[in-house]
C-alpha cells in the first residue's frame, strides 16, 4: 500500500518533511550532505549520508532460505 505521509520522515521541531518517500522511491531529500536541515541549519537526529543515486523501485532478488 502506497503512503507517502506515513512513509516519510519529519523534522521533530518544524514538522516539515525532510524524506519524501512512496515505497521505496524518494521523492525529496531535503537534507544537505552532513545531514542538517537547511531551514534550521543544525543536524537532524539520525544518521544521514550524501544522497546520490536513489534505489526506486528496482526489484532486488532475495533468498529467505538456503537451497536444499
Amino acid at each position: 500500500m502506497h503512503d507517502e505521509e506515513g512513509g516519510s520522515t519529519y523534522c521533530p521541531s518544524c514538522e516539515n518533511a525532510v524524506i519524501v518517500r512512496d515505497w521505496y522511491e524518494i521523492h525529496s531529500y531535503r537534507l544537505t550532505d552532513t545531514g542538517a536541515l537547511p531551514a534550521l541549519r543544525r543536524a537532524a537526529a539520525g544518521r544521514y549520508q550524501k544522497f546520490g543515486k536513489p534505489f526506486g523501485s528496482k526489484r532486488i532478488p532475495v533468498r529467505l532460505s538456503a537451497a536444499a
